[in-house]
């Protein structure tokens, strides 16, 4: 539910921006306004990353979660009484806030409760929440007005924050506070089995042998060659999963099609369309990430995205030379169409390997760091990509996208280690 209310949160951009430059919006916002109006979500994502930093260190990873819905329980309200762009502005930092919070929290969590066995597909299956709230943002986007469009996004995020607080902390959370009790029923309550000693002994000895760490070990815990390692895999997934054109596209798309001049259907209707391929991608990622190697899913999603931006750049080259746009709009819908197979890799394996390569006393500090970076190079990439347009025209900024996603590919192939499988422990002592 809260990746689904952030999702909407998401799927909201697309056709509002579009009619807020449109013809006849509920209230006038310039394109520099809406610029800005795209861009402030990723830039509040960077204060929820180091906000939820801060709560997954002192109060679990859990209650870190459950915080992360009231952002956006504001944010909602914004929405439902906006009369300028101000309101807007202060939804889309709040929004930015919350998900910030959560793709620092929740992979922690999942690490925690979650069998090796089903971890990967735990994580795809929830952060496809996200592509399902943009999906119904998309449909709603064009056929209601936006303060109704608010109600409905208010009550999914009551509804998340009236009952989460029910599940149980992790093992985790119970054995550092010496509540080996409670840690037991947690385990058999996610675990769903009734002898979980074997587990618990590893868990146990695992948060022992990671306890007693002050600020200066965990520094110099940083500066080994295995977490240095690890911090700049997860540093580099999460800038090519934002580098890749993935906020860009997705609140720019209606916008994207019809300045691409396509006619045979209409922009929202291909958003639609393409939001819901999106989530069967993302299934089906979900389903191979714990049968097949991360790094092929990784190197299928990259060389993906990769022919998306070319054909797409590809297009918008045609039209500058004059060519009927008619002749070449399946290129466009075909390069959106395949684009959403980003959702099958770049997505789900960052999240993924973020809960397996960091001992729990880092956890925080990893979290931090890919939520920050994700922020901070979605933001850039957001902002960017108007003035960019505006420089060098449309195809050389989707040609920029696609030389970084073939970078990508190569990295993906040879320097991305397998944890598919494998205890956290395992992963984490390597």
């Amino acid at each position: 539910l809260l990746c689904i209310s952030i999702g909407l949160g998401v799927g909201w951009t697309s056709p509002y921006l579009a009619l807020l430059t449109g013809d006849d919006p509920p209230f006038p916002v310039t394109h520099e306004e809406a610029s800005w109006i795209a861009s402030l979500l990723p830039l509040g994502r960077l204060f929820g990353a180091i906000i939820g930093s801060l709560f997954v260190e002192y109060l679990g990873s859990k209650m870190s979660l459950f915080l992360t819905g009231l952002p956006l329980i504001v944010g909602w309200t914004c929405i439902i009484v906006a009369t300028s762009v101000t309101w807007l502005y202060v939804f889309r930092i709040l929004a930015g806030m919350s998900m910030g919070m959560l793709f620092t929290c929740y992979p922690l969590y999942i690490g925690e409760i979650s069998a090796p066995s089903i971890r990967g597909a735990l994580v795809g299956l929830i952060i496809n929440g996200m592509p399902l709230g943009t999906l119904f943002g998309n449909i709603m986007g064009p056929n209601l007005l936006m303060t109704y469009y608010g109600i409905i996004s208010l009550i999914v995020t009551l509804i998340y924050v009236g009952t989460f607080p029910f599940l149980p902390h992790s093992p985790h959370y119970f054995i550092q506070r010496n509540n080996m009790e409670r840690a037991e029923k947690a385990m058999q309550w996610y675990h769903r089995k009734a002898d979980v000693r074997y587990e618990l002994e590893d868990i146990e000895q695992f948060v022992q042998a990671t306890r007693a760490v002050t600020l200066r070990k965990r520094f110099k815990q940083i500066k080994e060659p295995k977490n240095r390692r690890s911090f700049t895999i997860i540093i580099l997934l999460f800038t090519f999963m934002q580098l890749s054109g993935l906020n860009t596209i997705i609140f720019y798309m209606e916008i994207i099609l019809r300045e691409a001049m396509v006619t045979s259907i209409a922009p929202s209707s291909l958003v639609v369309i393409a939001n819901a391929i999106g989530i069967i991608f993302g299934c089906l990622g979900a389903y191979c990430i714990d049968r097949y190697s991360r790094r092929i899913l990784l190197a299928i999603s990259s060389l993906s995205v990769m022919i998306s931006m070319l054909l797409l750049g590809l297009h918008f080259l045609l039209l500058d030379c004059g060519y009927d746009p008619g002749d070449f709009e399946w290129l466009v819908i075909l390069s959106v169409l395949i684009f959403t197979l980003l959702c099958f890799g770049l997505v789900p394996v960052p999240s993924t390997m973020l809960s397996e390569l960091f001992t729990s006393d880092l956890k925080s500090t990893a979290g931090f760091v890919s939520s920050s970076t994700s922020a901070i190079f979605s933001f850039i990439a957001t902002k960017t990509y108007q003035p960019l347009v505006n420089i060098m025209r449309h195809q050389y900024v989707f040609w920029i996208y696609a030389a970084i996603m073939m970078i990508s590919l190569v990295y993906s192939l040879i320097w991305i280690p397998e944890t598919k499988g494998k205890t956290l422990q395992v992963n984490l002592l390597r």
